[in-house]
């Protein structure tokens, strides 16, 4: 009885989601989102390389440590969020980052779902405000100029 009442409150869970349609390639998109994490979201203790790979993204003293699940490059990345230095949101701990990119006629539309960020959540509110500001602007701005804003301390 448990079981079902707990499939059937979180079934209809909205996760997070925010797409962007950019000037750019795939590949470009795919690269910002593997080595160039560091030029529009944050300091990165590693660059992503193959599936498997693990990396750390700080923000000051707080931070939260990836494992990659999938790597089809120019296409789809995944990261599982496997452990954090935090004391805010250590909710995002357990949950996953599906990035899908397609080619749209000339340009590049840039897709995540942040799967288990849900409203139920404390950091809801900040956390996706952070993230439109990270994915709309931020990764936005740099595929199409070169100029991101990164979070720095």
């Amino acid at each position: 009885m448990v079981h079902f009442w707990t499939t059937f409150v979180f079934s209809d869970i909205m996760n997070y989601e925010k797409e962007i349609l950019v000037n750019c390639t795939p590949e470009q998109a795919f690269n910002a989102l593997t080595k160039e994490l560091i030029l529009w979201w944050g300091e990165v203790d590693n660059q992503i390389g193959k599936a498997g790979d693990g990396f750390t993204i700080f923000f000051g003293v707080e931070g939260w440590k990836f494992k990659v699940i999938e790597f089809e490059p120019n296409a789809k990345l995944t990261w599982k969020c496997v452990d954090g230095l935090v004391k805010f949101n250590k909710e995002w701990i357990g949950t996953t980052l599906y990035w899908t990119i397609e080619e749209e006629g000339d340009k590049t539309k840039v897709k995540l779902l942040h799967d288990g960020l849900v409203p139920q959540f404390e950091c809801y509110d900040i956390c996706s405000t952070t993230w439109d500001m990270f994915i709309t602007e931020s990764l936005k701005n740099y595929l199409e100029t070169g100029k991101g804003n990164p979070h720095t301390e």
